[in-house]
């Protein structure tokens, strides 16, 4: 039996939260920008690349939000027709809906439900969007994995299928888990059971070749990005997620050759796991090292750096994140909801600890909250 404090635990969400919106802003000037210009305008990135706009609106955390109020209106016994309700209700500006997220929000207005809300005419069905959204099922499931993968397969179904929704769970899994486990590299491991095999999942597959990589060039995230991108993800993925899916074939075909492809979850995970555990090598800031490696990666920069700062807010906790990372964003955030513009994290913090308190209650039995 696991055991956490009610106030440990919203410490560990305030961090995760914080951990979140502090990758974003590491992740937002380099978005889809190419390896090479990131490296030649930025060369290696110890801070925040550019000054932060506590204004600026970031997509990713809309979801997420917008989860946080079904959790509210519908108690946690929450359905994916319920949560994708709200998508209709609240996302205030659909310019900021974008690839799967938008399809899907198309199919619910026209009355088509999930899970065929997320595949019916949606090219995108194995994109990022479902893994960036993925951290607050982890949260409110501290210790309790498979509760976590059920509530991301949940929703994912409003807008993914396949390894889209996988990237879901394996995020929420991972931050789940984060709760009780330091190891970044066991954590990760013990993730992977929650995914299909190797044999059925590309998924799979990415997440461990990027660990394989990794061993191979422990001292040299560089070299092992190439690898990973140009060896793995370019020459052999790409054709197996051609060949995966009857889905619009040419069509995607081009797409993942452009720059634009660098929104398809897989390259992005392998990007996550190397950033991960990378960032371990560095015992004074292993939540910076993590998030400023994913960065210059680049590829779906503000996504990748903002699952990892959760993941990693959350394994430290708000009081262990240096203040480099903390005191810029002045405990504020803002977002594109209904109602729901500005934040202040830590309130957003308190309210997702507070759905996670009566999760633990009713659904994690084997962690057990002490007041």
């Amino acid at each position: 039996m696991k055991e956490i404090t009610s106030e440990e635990y919203y410490n560990k969400v305030f961090g995760s939260w914080l951990g979140r919106v502090a990758g974003d802003f590491v992740g937002i000037p380099v978005e889809l920008k190419s390896y090479a210009s990131i490296k030649a305008k930025y060369g290696d990135i110890i801070s925040y690349p550019e000054p932060i706009d506590l204004n600026h609106v970031n997509d990713d955390e809309m979801y997420e939000i917008i989860a946080l109020i079904a959790l509210e209106k519908y108690g946690i016994d929450i359905t994916a027709e319920k949560i994708a309700r709200e998508w209709v209700n609240l996302l205030k500006r659909e310019d900021y809906v974008f690839t799967a997220e938008k399809i899907a929000l198309n199919n619910l207005k026209a009355g088509i439900q999930p899970p065929q809300s997320g595949i019916l005419n949606n090219f995108y069905f194995d994109f990022i969007g479902a893994q960036m959204r993925a951290d607050i099922w982890g949260l409110i499931t501290p210790g309790c994995p498979s509760l976590a993968k059920n509530y991301a397969e949940i929703d994912g179904s409003i807008s993914h299928a396949g390894i889209g929704i996988e990237g879901e769970v394996f995020i929420a899994v991972l931050l789940s888990q984060a709760f009780f486990e330091e190891d970044i590299r066991y954590n990760i491991e013990t993730a992977l059971q929650y995914l299909p095999s190797e044999k059925e999942s590309l998924y799979t597959q990415m997440v461990k070749k990027a660990i394989n990589i990794y061993e191979q060039y422990p001292n040299d995230f560089r070299a092992a990005r190439k690898i990973l991108i140009r060896d793995f993800w370019i020459k052999e993925m790409v054709e197996k997620v051609l060949d995966s899916s009857s889905i619009f074939p040419i069509e995607r075909r081009m797409f993942l050759n452009t720059r634009l492809g660098g929104v398809h979850v897989l390259p992005n995970i392998g990007i996550i796991i190397l950033a991960l555990l990378y960032g371990v090598q560095d015992k004074r800031d292993s939540f910076g090292k993590s998030i400023c490696v994913a960065a210059m990666m680049g590829y779906d920069t503000d996504c990748n750096c903002g699952n990892i700062g959760a993941i990693l807010g959350a394994k430290l906790g708000v009081d262990n994140i240096p203040s480099k990372w903390r005191d810029p964003l002045q405990d504020i955030f803002s977002t594109y909801v209904k109602g729901h513009e500005k934040w202040k994290i830590s309130e957003l913090s308190r309210r997702i600890a507070d759905v996670g308190e009566e999760v633990i209650k009713k659904k994690c039995f084997n962690v057990t909250l002490q007041t």
